[in-house]
């Protein structure tokens, strides 16, 4: 004989004064419910796979000056060029090696500024170091 033999084929209680909840509500009262904050982002960060920055050849990195160079020429005679720029962001860095790892990423727009003391050139309002670059496209008529 058990301690629970004398409630064991009751049936569940109902109320008379509440309507008896739906397992989907039921489940909603504790999903805001986060026991580790951050943990979700955590997570997220950990998914994301990043890379190592291209390390440019001596020739890729004289084209891209001979492009700058004739860049901040037309900008100077008042010439309004579209380009898209791909660059890369830097997200963190690696353990082992210590070096930085993130992601490419490309913008597209009149090009405003080129500072060649900062190192740094302004595309569609967005300031992009120069070291960062790894392409530069230009119309073909350039």
């Amino acid at each position: 004989m058990s301690n629970y033999d004398d409630i064991m084929d009751q049936i569940r209680p109902v109320s008379d004064w509440r309507s008896h909840m739906s397992n989907a509500d039921r489940a909603k009262q504790f999903s805001p419910f986060a026991a580790l904050k951050g943990y979700e982002e955590a997570l997220k960060l950990k998914q994301i796979s990043y890379e190592k920055r291209i390390e440019l050849t001596e020739y890729v990195q004289n084209i891209l000056d001979r492009k700058l160079h004739i860049l901040a020429k037309r900008l100077s005679e008042g010439q309004k060029i579209n380009i898209t720029v791909r660059y890369f962001v830097a997200k963190t860095k690696s353990k082992e090696t210590n070096e930085p790892l993130g992601s490419y990423a490309e913008v597209t727009g009149n090009i405003e500024k080129i500072t060649p003391v900062a190192q740094t050139l302004q595309v569609s309002g967005k300031t992009l170091f120069i070291g960062d670059v790894v392409d530069i496209q230009v119309p073909s008529s350039f």
